[in-house]
């Protein structure tokens, strides 16, 4: 395509030429070797791959966490279950995945597949590249060996892996030990016992047995019962020969 050059690009293309002319003049270009130029390349693409490897492992973080806090299972039980999920977002590694993000466009765009693209598009690729890699690396044992050995060997670590994925206090992890009218027994992992009532106008219906393991989304109450708006298995008993039973509201 022909390019055509106004009397403002000449003015600008003239006033480039003359400072490299006046540097040359003065002896002040210094010609630089090969090989810093390929080292420089690189430790920018070392640097952009531990960026991209920091970013997958805080994002696959993050969906770990929510998973076990139960703040996924939450966000699908209506406006209660929405703002259990904001509260449980672990807002601080959001924002560390933010900064990650711009920090890796920022070395990125020295590439021309970068900087010839709008930055919204590199964005919402990078989004999500490391959303779909993050939700296949919390699927898998990796986080889970992580924290079993930063708990033994790195205490700070460890702990933090501990404080982000504890449960609210409306979020209640146990076993079904047995059913009962409007609700089940729940055998917690402390060994203690709690009564689960389902709240009034819900109805749960089905695939729940005894030694199924569940999350129940509710609040205790002052005599100790947990009174559920929601209930989310996540684990089946290992045997299942009770009948499934209908959890249903009084």
């Amino acid at each position: 395509m022909e390019q055509h050059y106004t009397p403002m690009n000449e003015t600008n293309e003239s006033r480039k030429n003359g400072r490299v002319v006046d540097v040359i003049k003065k002896g002040n270009m210094r010609m630089r070797p090969r090989w810093q130029f390929v080292a420089q390349g690189v430790l920018l693409v070392v640097a952009a791959a531990l960026l991209f490897l920091l970013l997958l492992y805080v994002v696959s973080f993050i969906i770990f966490i929510l998973d076990q806090d139960g703040a996924w299972s939450a966000a699908a039980l209506g406006p209660r279950g929405w703002s259990l999920f904001f509260a449980a977002l672990p807002w601080g590694m959001f924002l560390l995945s933010f900064v990650l993000l711009l920090l890796l466009a920022n070395l990125l765009k020295r590439y021309a597949f970068i900087y010839h693209q709008p930055l919204f598009y590199f964005l919402f690729v990078f989004i999500l590249v490391t959303t779909i890699a993050g939700f296949v690396i919390a699927a898998t044992s990796f986080h889970p060996g992580i924290s079993r050995f930063v708990t033994d060997n790195v205490p700070v670590l460890g702990s933090y892996y501990e404080r982000e994925a504890t449960l609210p206090a409306s979020v209640h992890r146990g076993e079904i030990v047995a059913f009962m009218d409007g609700g089940f027994v729940l055998g917690e992992a402390s060994g203690a016992t709690s009564t689960v009532v389902v709240a009034d106008g819900i109805v749960f219906v089905g695939n729940f047995y005894v030694g199924d393991t569940v999350l129940v989304f509710g609040s205790r109450q002052a005599d100790g019962t947990i009174k559920a708006f929601g209930i989310q298995r996540i684990a089946t008993a290992a045997t299942t020969t009770v009948p499934t039973t209908t959890v249903r509201a009084e």
